[in-house]
This record gives C-alpha cells, structure tokens and sequence, in this order.
C-alpha cells in the first residue's frame, strides 16, 4: 500500500476533519483513508465519462436524440397503445 503525507494544511481545516472524523468514531487516519477512497472513486468516474466525451466528440454521427431514444425504447418495449390507435385510424 502506498502512503502519502499532506503537509501545511491550514488548523482550521485539520480541526474540522479531526471534527468529522471523532463524530463518527472513527481515527483520523481511519477518515482520511476512507475519504481518500471516496477522492479516488471519483477521479476513476471523472476519468471515463472524460474519455468517452472525447471519443463521442470524435465521431460524426449525431449521437443520442431524442428521436434515437424513443425508437429504441419502442424496440424494446413495442409502440404506445395511442400510436398503434392512430395507426389504426389511418387506415
């Protein structure tokens, strides 16, 4: 495992985590490691959704319209019971 030393934190911000660690009952070296796990699940997120816009951002097509979502959704699920009676009337 790696460790990683922050230095020159401002006391007012240490004294807060120091707050909201002991409010949970937990050691400050326990709620920065959690915390530090929440900062990394987030990087990783930020990390794809960034790749996929620049890879969407790529691409000519026009991506997903509102058009796109409501024709899948009818594939998946079949046409609302209004559009079939209006398909019907137009007969």
């Amino acid at each position: 495992m790696a460790t990683i030393q922050i230095r020159d934190i401002p006391d007012e911000e240490y004294e807060a985590l120091r707050a909201a660690a002991s409010a949970e009952g937990k050691s400050l070296q326990s709620y920065m490691r959690e915390q530090t796990g929440f900062l990394a699940r987030v990087a990783r997120k930020r990390s794809v959704f960034e790749r996929v816009r620049a890879e969407l951002a790529d691409r000519d097509e026009p991506g997903v319209t509102t058009e796109s979502v409501v024709s899948d959704l009818d594939d998946i699920r079949g046409r609302w019971p209004e559009d079939e009676d209006a398909s019907h009337r137009g007969r």
